[in-house]
């Protein structure tokens, strides 16, 4: 029989656009999910998150994000190309 899993630091990723704190999350062995079980958010701001950042998780284990697609949802955002963001609109 194994023993429990390792426990990791939930990363505080409220704040960050979606696909830079998927990746965070990720990175710390957890599972980036949107509310109710749907798929992890990939736009938008992070408006919160479960368990909250700091909080203690077994790896692998689900963080909840909830998002806002509001205006400032390029915060922290990591995919703009220069093209993109060159373009006028």
């Amino acid at each position: 029989m194994r023993g429990p899993r390792p426990v990791t630091e939930v990363p505080d990723v409220v704040g960050l656009g979606a696909e830079d704190a998927c990746d965070i999350v990720r990175r710390a062995g957890l599972t980036p999910v949107g509310p109710d079980g749907a798929v992890a958010p990939a736009s938008g701001v992070v408006t919160a998150q479960r368990p909250v950042g700091t909080a203690g998780a077994e790896e692998g284990a689900e963080v909840v994000l909830w998002t806002h697609p509001g205006r400032d949802a390029s915060v922290g955002a990591a995919s703009p190309s220069p093209v993109e963001s060159a373009t006028p609109v």
